[in-house]
């Protein structure tokens, strides 16, 4: 019921503390300004979320969140890809590599092996 990891007998025992240290006479007003907080709370992250949106609308962001969104769920959906895939950057870095340095120094034949 609780994404917050609290159980039913974890809300239990706040109950019956929070019915010990307020008093039963208090309890009702002070559930009250709990849920008015929580309400305010739940309105003013709603209102901070507009306006991250309304600012990612006008910095253009919106195209690169629905980009990410869809390499998001490209991952998420084919988790077996091929591995050649991943190789294509290696070689472009091998290549680039190659291209400002030479190629790789080959190592000497050794004494041992003539």
């Amino acid at each position: 019921m609780f994404d917050f990891g609290v159980g039913y007998t974890e809300m239990f025992v706040i109950a019956v503390v929070a019915i010990i240290v307020i008093g039963p006479k208090d309890l009702p007003n002070v559930l009250r300004a709990f849920g008015k907080t929580v309400g305010k709370m739940r309105s003013m992250a709603r209102e901070f979320q507009g306006h991250l949106d309304g600012a990612m609308k006008e910095a253009g962001l919106e195209d690169l969140k629905k980009e990410m969104q869809g390499l998001k769920n490209l991952a998420n959906t084919d988790p077996m890809a091929p591995a050649s895939k991943s190789v294509a950057p290696a070689k472009a870095a091998d290549n680039s590599f190659n291209t400002y340095f030479g190629e790789p120094a080959k190592p000497a034949s050794s004494p041992d092996a003539q």
